[in-house]
């Protein structure tokens, strides 16, 4: 980064000029919970952020967590809505590839405090079944955790997660073991008045036997009979039994203890497996058998993954075009806080489609795209494009695909049939390690010019935890690239593929900082340092940002060349506690460090991610309400125009 001195005579100059009146610019009030002014950063407490919205949204067919299932946590899994009118939910392990937990009359209940952020969610309902946290299929003979404490996925060469195809309110799991593809269809029905579950499974070429785990009751013996031809296993589940039967070519049942196991012999073909789950009293081992011959046909999995029938109504609403102020006006792009969905918009990272559209995603896990963003905004349609993601902060357009990072993994999104929505949630790369912190957010996303791409990890007690984590353009490979942070919620990649990091105040970092990143540098925050031994002192920051300025970090954009006069090809650093933009000055006698200034205006929430949109030349902020910040809106999509 190169700041000439002539360049900060003309900026401190503009900006003195220009700060007292536009202060206010771009930030307005309103009456409804998504609008409401919070108390100063000063004033504000833990009970001010205590917010239950989540529990009224309409999240979609499936959502991904941190699930406190029954036996332990499912630290990345999905709940899945299962029957016609979403009878049951079941748990997927997407790390672990097995189920963890079935449920009736419910789905999930999502903790109030901070917004629903801090932690996860628990089931809500009458327990069907819950299943230790262990692989899903044996391996070896075995169901033993291979990983180094029991974190991460399993090793790719044992089991990979591939993603999620959605199909209307239908889901299919998509994911290998060993060799052998699977698609896995979880569903549920009602036959004389009670509830059944089945999981439908489609095989690819398998060259050894397989042997998936479908229930567990601890303390319990399971047992396997044979009616009419038919095996059905048993397991004491409370005042009623578990019954599980299994219909399929070169499938069966198998019992362990307190496990019930499906067994998959080899095969060249193509081959598929139904298995049904039901409560019921001992004694009904028949009725069970005629329950599974009655739904004996089995559909594909595959019939899922070519793109299904949409869900989401487009929303419109009218942007506002800010009056000039000396250089600078904020145009506002309404979000439509008031849907038929309940569906919370904080929003947390944005990027542009070749077309000129945008797609906007929110930390309640879903992704929108916007149309008819053009000079007036006279009207900006929004269309729900995907929804049940793990908390994401940063979303990439890359080869006309959105990445999008959240706590689990970056996920790839494919509309398969061109209608608006996402209907393969492919897993890109699943490799971080989560070990469920409150606070241990992964956050915003970037590439460099290699195609590689980059987010940062909160603070936690593993071997990513603080990190700047690099996943390698093909998603084959993640590696630790910085360390040293504390709870950074932003990055940004600028020209020559110079990459900085804004970190928060707190232990060990005494003010927000703002860092340029060199490969295998520590900054500052101690227990990530992640070496052998202590670092005795840390790289030095670009800037320490007081907290007037910035008492919580954003990520940074750097201008284009060319564009916004004097500030053309200079890093713009965003504050989400202040709801401001800033711009960096460095010191020429001392490359390396330099300073900050705060840009006129203010958003109407925490100001996280910028981009600017090539199509206009503007710079698009998008950000988020949470706690220790100056935001009046749950989030923003605002548009700062040079003038």
């Amino acid at each position: 980064m190169q700041f000439t001195t002539l360049l900060q005579r003309k900026l401190f100059v503009a900006v003195l000029s220009l700060a007292c009146s536009l202060s206010a610019l771009g930030q307005e009030g309103g009456t409804t919970p998504a609008t409401t002014a919070m108390k100063t950063v000063a004033e504000q407490v833990e009970g001010d952020w205590v917010d239950g919205r989540w529990n009224q949204a309409d999240v979609g067919p499936f959502m991904s967590a941190d699930i406190h299932t029954p036996q332990g946590r499912t630290l990345k899994g999905i709940a899945i809505k299962v029957g016609g009118t979403a009878q049951a939910t079941v748990c997927f392990n997407t790390e672990l590839l097995g189920y963890s937990a079935a449920w009736a009359d419910g789905f999930l209940e999502f903790d109030p405090r901070r917004y629903g952020l801090i932690g996860g969610p628990k089931p809500k309902g009458r327990t069907l079944f819950a299943n230790d946290i262990t692989p899903g299929w044996m391996h070896d003979g075995k169901l033993d955790d291979p990983r180094t404490r029991k974190l991460g996925p399993l090793p790719r060469s044992r089991a990979k997660y591939r993603g999620l195809y959605r199909h209307g309110k239908r889901v299919a799991l998509s994911y290998t073991v060993g060799e052998t593809t699977v698609l896995d269809e979880p569903w549920a029905g009602i036959a004389d008045g009670r509830l059944f579950l089945t999981r439908t499974l489609e095989f690819g070429q398998a060259a050894k036997p397989l042997t998936a785990l479908i229930a567990t009751k601890r303390g319990a013996t399971a047992a396997l009979q044979k009616i009419s031809g038919l095996a059905v296993a048993q397991l004491p589940a409370g005042d009623e039994t578990l019954w599980v039967a299994a219909l399929g070519q070169g499938t069966g049942l198998a019992v362990n203890n307190h496990r019930i196991l499906l067994t998959v012999q080899p095969g060249a073909a193509k081959r598929l497996a139904k298995v049904f789950i039901v409560q019921a009293p001992l004694g009904q081992a028949e009725s069970v058998v005629a329950l599974a011959k009655a739904n004996a046909v089995i559909e594909p999995p595959s019939r899922l993954a070519n793109g299904g029938p949409g869900l989401w109504l487009p929303l419109a609403t009218r942007g506002v075009v800010g009056k000039p102020h000396g250089a600078f006006a904020i145009d506002t792009i309404r979000l439509p806080f008031d849907n038929p969905w309940n569906a919370l918009l904080f929003t947390a990272g944005h990027d542009f489609l070749p077309d000129g559209s945008a797609l906007v995603c929110t930390v309640h896990g879903d992704v929108w795209r916007l149309t008819g963003i053009e000079s007036s905004l006279k009207k900006v349609t929004w269309h729900r494009f995907a929804t049940g993601l793990f908390q994401p902060l940063g979303l990439k357009v890359v080869g006309g695909n959105a990445y999008v990072i959240g706590r689990d993994q970056i996920t790839r999104l494919h509309d398969l049939n061109g209608d608006g929505e996402a209907d393969f949630y492919e897993c890109f790369n699943n490799d971080l390690l989560s070990a469920g912190g409150g606070h241990a957010y992964a956050t915003s996303l970037e590439t460099d010019s290699h195609g590689n791409f980059y987010f940062t990890k909160c603070s936690e007690g593993t071997a990513h935890g603080g990190s700047l984590i690099r996943i390698s353009a093909d998603g084959g490979k993640l590696d630790v690239f910085a360390t040293g942070f504390r709870n950074p919620n932003g990055l940004g990649i600028g020209p020559g593929d110079v990459i900085t990091v804004g970190d928060q105040q707190g232990g060990w970092v005494p003010e927000t900082r703002v860092d340029v990143m060199r490969r295998g540098g520590f900054y500052g925050f101690m227990p990530m340092h992640h070496r052998a031994t202590k670092p005795e002192t840390y790289d030095p920051p670009f800037a320490f940002v007081p907290r007037v300025l910035d008492n919580s970090a954003g990520g940074q954009v750097w201008v284009p060349p060319g564009q916004w006069g004097a500030l053309g090809g200079r890093m713009i650093h965003l504050s989400y506690g202040r709801c401001t933009a800033l711009v960096a000055l460095q010191d020429e006698a001392h490359p390396g460090q330099g300073a900050m200034r705060q840009l006129p205006g203010r958003y109407l929430s925490g100001a996280m991610r910028g981009r600017f949109n090539p199509h206009d030349g503007h710079l698009y902020v998008s950000g988020m309400r949470g706690w220790q910040t100056a935001a009046v809106h749950d989030g923003c999509f605002q548009r700062l125009r040079f003038v």
